[in-house]
């Protein structure tokens, strides 16, 4: 192979290259496939699970029979005809240890790469002395183990280099400069993806400590106070990417021609990024970075599109070519790297465009030759691709419809209208409504468009598909005119895009002709965030607080009866932006809980404006609470959430029975907690002990010790309500510490509405993992633990996860029930050391079992029910585990689709 030429494509054959791999082996098979293009030699070390790349190198190195190594991450790319001028200084210069350029960050996205300064200026070559030498590259922030090296240097160096887990590669680099100075050449020798990720100081210090180590055992030339800062620097610089100022963006938007680059205002020209044949290399690149897309952050900017192009390249019933080559264009204008669409697209050409088909064939071959897994393949392994699954899954096929189809036929009719709102006048977005509505299979349904704009057909009322001319800022009054003039019974309301999932609305329709005393019912549905991406909000019941704590998530799309409707004065124009929301709230307001539903089915696949609605779903929240007789106040907090702070006029006494293990030490430290992190005045604290008495130094006025020799706990905690004066108690155990000053308010703001018997604390482990949010009984006669483990920070946007919910049960060692409800129900029933059957006894009661996620515990972690525990409760409440979650439990219909299909179809007659 030639090493003249400045443009080479290959690599040196003397020149083997080691490629650190990730935990994403996709990484490493991308620059397998790169490297082998380019004629050299590859390792690949397997991921660094515990400081074994370092180990695994040594071994590599003993088998690599070339004179020159380089080292780079499976996720970097080493730029051609940088190596080959770097093997070309080595060869000149006998005597040097490794030859080293630039580093060009890059991060790719959705048809675009971004790219971004590494290191801080431009490398100033030393003088003699590793530690003038160190302060050179802590200066640069160049790394020193990217160097093209003699294969010698690099084993002396790793005999050197520390044991280390995190932080190894910045210490060979020291290493590396112990054996002698690395010349770094003007130019740029590897494109490194660097994703925007904050390193802590604090986490390199061992680092830095290692590297003082290391430097003691030699000359120590870092052993004064200057030599440690430059060491701290030194890792500082070479162990984080720290800021990365972006350069310049390179969009591709054509299959003819090369990626058009926009550079920002201020660059860094001292830099060696600047040239043609860099820019040449870059687009080769990216061409392979859009075909084969590796990695979380590149994959989430393409799922969204991925789930777009899906889209449309289903088929309808109505398609005939012209509409399929017009979507076809569409998907490809989604993304230009999918083989599939450009394969499609292909076949649609007529004998009259040869140049197109010439250049789209061009860049399909183009496409093959990557070898890149197909579209549908790298969908399914993303978020949007599991939602896919379940949608599939709930799906009947069209034997299965037609089955329905004749049960309809032959019980009494429940017709539906879907009510579609089209105020942006989006004729591509209604038709994909359209096509939903006829995929789904559904009967006996009336479509009704209120659209803004020119109406694409003059209809009549009684045509199933009717159009209606309205303003967007006076649709309220035409949608109102709309539903008192139907004749169907029941309404669903859509924006212009939604679409039906699946077969729900059809099981929904079998359901509704045998509900007669249901008034709305919701499903579980589809979201489309604001890239396009699918998330499943599988709803947990027709849970009404949860429903005014998350209107984002839970108030759209509810099928609710025509005469419901008109009873509650019908859709509000003063709150437009959340019409679902608003009447739902005034649904209640006349007609309390009972008849609300749900069925666990996906229904929609749609869209909600979270930032359009909040407003107006605040402000008609808060009028509901004054119509209910609160002095309400509502806040908005994160991800979306109303938050209700009822101002409870009263301040009632609490009283918090401290269940004692005899741990005398576990008993203190819960104690403490509860004196020192409570903020409400009134409480008492009752220490329940089992017969020996306890010396606690200290216990102050509010606390009193109970004994009761009973073996059974919860007879020692009757004994201790029978005892305590508070009007509320708190059953609380000593493995439990207090989080949040606030936790008795957030559980009496629950607590005091009086359809409220039970409210129980969410509970976190010490790594700030839940340890406890609620249990659910299922119907596989199983106890759930909601959450359980999840990280705190990981909830994120999870349905009911940081906002009061209903549940099945909460756990005895952190929950409030008002003290009437306790003595009348007999309090903890068959020694209920868990608090399940406490919460059953009072939802068979007719009150509420809330989680209030406001009222925080630490806790050492919830045993799990004991099997002789779950056998008395299957036993003794076979009800609760054949339900759904639903509040009035009458109406929990369904079952989350799963792998086996829409088991629903073998019920029908």
């Amino acid at each position: 192979m030639t090493e003249q030429a400045t443009d080479s494509n290959l690599l040196p054959l003397d020149t083997s290259i080691v490629l650190l791999g990730s935990e994403d082996p996709a990484y490493g098979e991308r620059a397998s496939a790169y490297y082998r293009g380019l004629g050299c030699p590859v390792s690949v070390l397997d991921p660094d699970v515990e400081g074994l790349q370092q180990a695994a190198l040594v071994q590599v190195l003993d088998g690599i029979q070339t004179p020159f190594v380089v080292i780079a991450r499976d996720s970097d790319f080493l730029v051609a005809d940088a190596l080959c001028n770097a093997r070309r200084w080595l060869s000149e210069h006998p005597g040097a240890q490794g030859v080293l350029g630039y580093a060009l960050g890059m991060r790719p996205g959705h048809g675009t790469v971004s790219y971004h300064r590494l290191g801080e200026t431009c490398h100033e070559r030393a003088d003699d002395g590793l530690r003038a030498r160190v302060l050179s590259f802590a200066r640069s922030g160049l790394q020193p183990w990217r160097a093209v090296m003699r294969v010698d240097t690099l084993r002396a160096a790793l005999a050197k280099t520390p044991a280390l887990s995190d932080g190894w590669l910045v210490a060979l680099s020291f290493a590396l400069l112990q054996e002698g100075d690395i010349h770094v050449l003007e130019q740029t020798q590897v494109v490194s993806e660097c994703l925007a990720a904050a390193v802590d100081p604090d986490a390199l210090a061992p680092v830095t400590r290692a590297l003082r180590g290391a430097d003691e055992q030699e000359d120590g030339c870092f052993a004064d106070e200057d030599g440690f800062a430059i060491l701290r620097q030194f890792v500082l610089a070479l162990g984080s990417i720290g800021d990365a100022p972006l350069l310049f963006s390179s969009p591709w938007t054509s299959v003819v021609g090369e990626p058009v680059r926009s550079f920002e205002l201020h660059q860094c020209v001292e830099m060696p990024y600047y040239n043609a044949p860099l820019f040449r290399q870059l687009s080769s690149l990216e061409f392979l970075l859009h075909a084969w897309p590796v990695g979380q952050a590149h994959v989430r900017a393409l799922e969204g599109p991925w789930v777009r192009q899906r889209d449309l390249l289903q088929h309808h019933a109505n398609d005939n070519l012209e509409t399929l080559r017009a979507r076809y264009w569409q998907a490809l204008s989604v993304n230009l790297f999918a083989p599939q669409v450009c394969q499609l697209l292909l076949e649609t050409f007529g004998e009259d465009e040869a140049e197109p088909r010439s250049e789209l064939s061009q860049w399909l071959e183009r496409l093959l030759q990557v070898g890149a897994p197909e579209l549908s393949e790298r969908l399914a392994q993303t978020p949007s691709g599991a939602v896919l699954r379940a949608l599939a899954a709930a799906t009947p096929d069209a034997a299965g419809k037609q089955r329905a189809i004749r049960h309809l036929a032959g019980c009494k009719g429940t017709q539906l209208a879907l009510l579609v709102l089209d105020l942006k006048d989006d004729d591509e977005a209604l038709q994909r409504t359209f096509d939903s509505v006829v995929a789904s299979g559904l009967r006996d349904f009336r479509l009704i468009v209120l659209k803004a704009g020119a109406l694409p057909a003059i209809t009549t009322p009684r045509d199933t598909l009717h159009f209606i001319k309205v303003m967007p800022d006076t649709f309220v009054s035409h949608l109102n005119q709309t539903v008192g003039q139907l004749a169907c019974e029941w309404l669903m309301l859509l924006q212009a895009g939604d679409e039906l999932a699946g077969a729900g609305l059809l099981r929904l329709q079998v359901e509704l002709a045998q509900a007669s005393g249901c008034k709305a019912v919701c499903g579980n549905e589809v979201r489309r965030d604001e890239e396009g991406r699918l998330i499943a909000i599988q709803r947990p019941g027709a849970d009404f607080d949860l429903l005014r704590g998350r209107p984002d998530l839970m108030a759209s799309h509810w099928v609710v009866r025509k005469d419901v409707i008109m009873q509650v004065g019908g859709y509000s124009e003063k709150f437009h932006r959340a019409l679902d929301f608003d009447l739902l709230l005034r649904v209640v307001e006349v007609n309390g809980l009972a008849g609300l539903a749900h069925i666990d089915e996906f229904l929609v696949v749609g869209q909600v404006d979270r930032e359009a609605m909040l407003p107006d779903a605040q402000a008609t929240l808060e009028r509901h609470l004054s119509v209910l007789g609160y002095q309400a106040q509502v806040t908005q907090g994160p991800e979306g959430r109303l938050e209700i702070e009822f101002r409870h006029a009263a301040t009632p006494l609490v009283s918090i029975l401290l269940a004692a293990s005899g741990d005398l030490q576990r008993i203190s430290v819960s104690l403490a907690s509860i004196q020192q992190r409570t903020r409400y005045p009134r409480y008492e604290v009752l220490v329940v002990t089992q017969g020996e008495e306890q010396q606690l130094a200290g216990l102050g006025a509010r606390v009193r010790m109970v004994s009761c020799p009973s073996a059974q706990l919860s007879r020692r905690l009757e004994l201790a309500a029978a005892e305590a004066r508070g009007e509320y108690l708190v059953l609380m155990s000593d493995s439990s510490q207090v989080a949040n000053p606030g936790w008795i308010e957030a559980l009496l703001n629950q607590a005091q509405r009086p359809e409220v018997g039970v409210v129980g604390c969410q509970m976190y482990d010490a790594e700030g993992a839940i340890s406890h949010a609620g249990y659910e009984l299922l119907e596989s006669q199983q106890v759930h633990a909601s959450w359980f483990g999840v990280a705190s920070a990981q909830g994120g946007d999870a349905l009911g996860l940081g906002v009061v919910r209903a549940c099945h049960a909460v756990c005895a060692e952190g929950l409030m029930v008002r003290k009437e409800v306790f003595d009348a129900l007999g309090g903890l029933a068959h020694d209920d050391t868990s608090g399940i059957e406490l919460c059953l006894q009072v939802a068979q009661a007719g009150l509420l079992v809330l989680m209030a996620p406001q009222a925080q515990l630490f806790s050492l972690g919830q045993a799990p029910v004991s099997q002789a525990c779950l056998e008395g409760l299957v036993a003794r409440w076979p009800w609760a585990f054949n339900r759904a979650l639903a509040v009035d439990g009458a109406y929990g219909i369904g079952e989350l689709p799963g792998a086996d299909g829409p088991r629903w179809l073998n019920e029908l007659n």
